[in-house]
C-alpha cells in the first residue's frame, strides 16, 4: 500500500486533469463572480414575478434598491470584491487541486488494499448519488467549520468581517477572509475525497467527465438558490422543508443581530444538520424585517478593505499570545428566556 505514495505517474495524471480547472479557478473574478451575479438577478427576477408585485412597484426598484446597493457596507463589498481576485488564485486552485488529488489517491489505496475495482458503468442514477453524497460531505465540512469559527475567538475575527456587513448583496458572498476560506478548505476537502474515492474505485470514471458532470447538474441550483441567501429577497421554503433544506430566508436569520438568531443556521445546503446539532432556527411569520450586522453595532476598526484583510490577523494573533490561549472562547450571548 505504501508503493501509493510513490505513485509519481499518477500524480502526474491527478496534475493534468486539475490544470485546466486551476486556470479556470484563476479566471474565477472574470467568470465565477459575473455568472454568480449574474445568476442573482436571474433569481430575483423569478422571485419577483412569482411573488406578484404591485405594479406600481418596479423590477429594479424591488430587486435592487438604491438604499442597499448604495450602503457604506456594499460599496465595501464592491471593494473587497475586486482586492479578492488577487488572493482567490492562491486559494482556490488548492481547493480543486486537494479534492480531486486526495480522492484520485484514495481510490489507488482502495485499489493497493482491495485489488482492482469492479469498474461499473457510472449510469445517470449513478451521478446523482454521487453529486448528492459530495455535496452533503462538503456540507459538513462547512457546516464544522463554520461552527467553530463563531464558537472559537480566534478563527471568529476572521469570520467577523463577513457578519460585519449591514445589508445584504450577492457580492456579500465574496467578503470571506482568506485565512478562513483555507480553514474550511482543510475540512471540505478530505471529506468530499471521501466520496470522490469511492467513486472512482468502483466506476473508474475519468475525473474531466466527473467535474463537467458535477458543474452541469449541480452548479445552476447552487447560484440560483444560493443567491438569495445574501439578499433582501425574503425566500422561505416553509418550516417542513427548512427542516431538511436551508433555504435564504435561513441564511439571512443567521446574519441577524437579534439575540434569538445568534449562532443559528450554519449549514449551507442541508438544515438537518443544524437540526441534528440543535442550532435550527426555522423563520417565523413577521420577521421579513431584519436588522444585519455585528450584534454589538458597526466595528470603527473594519471600514476598509484594508482593515477587513489586516486587523483580523492582528487581533488573532493577540489571542495566541494570550495567557488564555487556546482555552478563551467567545462569550456567551443572552438569549431571551
Amino acid at each position: 500500500m505504501l508503493e501509493v505514495l510513490d505513485d509519481l505517474p499518477m500524480l502526474r495524471q491527478v496534475i493534468e486533469v486539475v490544470r485546466p480547472l486551476a486556470e479556470q479557478a484563476y479566471r474565477i473574478s472574470e467568470f465565477r463572480g459575473w455568472v454568480w451575479l449574474s445568476s442573482a438577478l436571474i433569481a430575483i427576477d423569478l422571485f419577483y414575478r412569482i411573488a406578484n408585485r404591485p405594479p406600481s412597484e418596479s423590477f429594479w426598484s424591488y430587486s435592487a434598491p438604491w438604499r442597499i446597493y448604495s450602503h457604506r457596507s456594499s460599496i465595501l463589498d464592491y471593494k473587497f470584491f475586486l482586492i479578492r481576485n488577487f488572493f482567490t488564485t492562491f486559494v482556490i486552485a488548492p481547493l480543486l487541486v486537494s479534492a480531486l488529488a486526495l480522492g484520485k489517491w484514495g481510490s489507488a489505496v482502495l485499489t493497493a488494499a482491495l485489488g482492482p475495482g469492479p469498474g461499473w458503468i457510472a449510469g445517470p442514477a449513478a451521478l446523482l448519488l454521487f453529486g448528492a453524497a459530495t455535496l452533503v460531505l462538503f456540507d459538513v465540512g462547512h457546516f464544522i467549520s463554520h461552527y467553530i469559527e463563531h464558537k472559537t475567538a480566534f478563527f471568529w475575527e476572521f469570520h467577523k468581517i463577513h457578519h460585519a456587513a449591514e445589508v445584504l448583496t450577492p457580492v456579500t458572498a465574496f467578503r470571506v477572509h482568506p485565512v478562513e476560506t483555507i480553514f474550511d478548505t482543510l475540512l471540505q476537502a478530505p471529506l468530499q475525497a471521501l466520496a470522490l474515492a469511492l467513486f472512482y474505485y468502483l466506476y473508474g470514471t475519468e475525473l474531466s467527465v466527473m467535474t463537467l458532470v458535477w458543474i452541469g447538474s449541480l452548479y445552476p441550483v447552487f447560484y440560483l438558490v444560493n443567491t438569495l441567501r445574501h439578499t433582501h429577497v425574503w425566500f422561505s421554503f416553509g418550516p417542513k422543508l427548512e427542516h431538511i433544506f436551508s433555504s435564504p430566508a435561513q441564511h439571512q436569520i443567521h446574519h441577524s443581530r437579534a439575540p434569538e438568531h445568534i449562532d443559528t443556521n450554519f449549514s449551507q445546503y442541508f438544515s438537518f444538520l443544524d437540526w441534528m446539532a440543535g442550532t435550527l432556527y426555522i423563520p417565523k411569520q413577521g420577521e421579513r424585517t431584519l436588522d444585519f450586522g455585528l450584534t454589538e453595532g458597526p466595528d470603527p476598526q473594519l471600514s476598509s478593505v484594508r482593515d477587513l484583510y489586516v486587523i483580523p490577523v492582528k487581533r488573532a494573533f493577540r489571542l495566541v499570545r494570550s495567557p488564555e490561549f487556546p482555552r478563551k472562547r467567545l462569550p456567551p450571548i443572552p438569549r431571551p428566556g
